[in-house]
């Protein structure tokens, strides 16, 4: 029977992330052997991920990342069961590290099952850390969001990591991916986005069949109310510019400065930043929107 040293737990600690006694009984089991020891606690990470599997988790973290040239951003949205998790550091740093990971990939369905610069895959180090804290632990998704020749990323985050947002803005004036006040005028529309959920960013990118939901929402409330027939359809119109001001970016009011819609800000910075300066897209997440979709699905 091989010696166990303190330096050998030590050293499969630091690799795996397990707790010290955990490590020490792989490594005795294990013979010493640090691979065996390590394909030990794996194992019984992922046997301890399948009987959490089915535990409910709605709390955890979102997090973005941002390619140095900004030509693309990613969202990644890790779950946990309570919110006590989703403040653990070694959590936190995973969804960061699985953000920053998920940017670089050339095709991002393949997430799962790729290889992190640890040498591990995505879904193995997900269940590395449900076996070392014991909580169910779930990528619920990720997505990327790529620009245009002209379009720069640019990402907020609303502490403590419940709302993402990416937003891509494009100009031909070169060099202003470093400008700061460029960056802060990104900003200021990510965080926008953030605090008014959006819909899309133009009126004509209304989705056909929720404007035609909202007309007839608009319509049988005008006949409820007794309106006549005659002046119904303009009731409806004047209610769907309302709706438009709601749901869609460049008419919104302007988070930082109410008097001003969203359209009229970027105006004003086009002497700064370019004629053609343009918001083109834009992702918002919201912790737990994956897992509330599944729910309504099944019922």
């Amino acid at each position: 029977m091989a010696e166990i040293t303190a330096q050998m737990v030590k050293e499969l600690r630091e690799k795996s992330g397990a707790g010290m006694m955990d490590c020490k009984k792989a490594l005795a089991e294990a013979n010493g052997d640090m691979e065996k020891a390590m394909q030990l606690l794996r194992e019984r990470g992922a046997a301890i991920a399948s009987k959490r599997s089915s535990r409910v988790a709605k709390e955890g973290v979102i997090a973005a990342s941002i390619r140095p040239d900004r030509k693309r951003g990613a969202l990644v949205e890790l779950n946990s069961e309570s919110d006590f998790v989703a403040r653990n550091e070694e959590f936190r740093k995973l969804v960061q590290d699985l953000a920053d990971h998920a940017v670089t990939l050339a095709d991002p369905s393949t997430m799962l099952e790729s290889k992190t610069t640890s040498g591990e895959t995505v879904a193995d180090l997900v269940k590395l850390l449900v076996g070392k804290i014991g909580e169910n632990i779930v990528l619920s998704r990720w997505q990327v969001l790529d620009c245009s020749d002209k379009g720069y990323c640019f990402s907020y985050i609303h502490p403590p990591g419940k709302i993402g947002v990416l937003v891509e803005v494009e100009t031909s004036t070169a060099g202003l991916a470093d400008n700061p006040e460029f960056r802060e005028f990104a900003r200021d529309i990510a965080m926008h986005i953030a605090a008014t959920a959006p819909a899309c960013v133009r009126r004509e990118d209304v989705p056909t069949d929720m404007l035609a939901k909202e007309r007839e929402i608009y319509r049988n409330q005008a006949l409820n109310e007794g309106k006549p027939e005659k002046v119904v359809d303009k009731i409806v119109e004047g209610r769907i510019q309302k709706f438009y001001a709601e749901v869609v970016l460049l008419e919104q009011p302007f988070a930082k400065n109410p008097d001003i819609k969203v359209a009229d800000y970027i105006e004003q910075n086009k002497a700064r930043f370019g004629a053609d300066l343009a918001v083109r897209q834009f992702l918002r997440w919201k912790l737990g929107e994956a897992a509330e979709v599944g729910e309504a699905k099944e019922e």
